[in-house]
């Protein structure tokens, strides 16, 4: 636990793929938890599996597709496709932060 808190807080940007709904959620936890100065945490997720995530993060973006709509009812704020999320980024997000 110590060697990955050494090594997530030298990143700016942690991805995690291949893991439990559950771990995503800690992961976030974490993140919110042990890093100084605190971050803002942002989720991203498209299905029923993401939604712990989601929840666990202060923003959470939810996009609707297959996997149906639970992370669009969950989130923050809700896009159709991957593509729209360079303009919410980057705009919305520069807007408001």
């Amino acid at each position: 636990k110590k060697q990955f808190q050494r090594v997530s807080t030298s990143c700016s940007v942690l991805i995690a793929c291949r893991v439990s709904p559950l771990q995503k959620a800690e992961l976030v936890e974490f993140i919110r938890k042990n890093v100084e100065p605190s971050p803002v945490t942002l989720a991203i997720g498209d299905g029923a599996n993401d939604v712990p995530m989601i929840q666990a993060a202060q923003v959470g973006i939810g996009i609707a597709g297959r996997e149906g709509r639970q992370a669009v009812n969950n989130s923050d704020f809700a896009i159709a496709q991957f593509r729209f999320l360079e303009r919410l980024l980057l705009l919305h997000g520069r807007w408001n932060y």
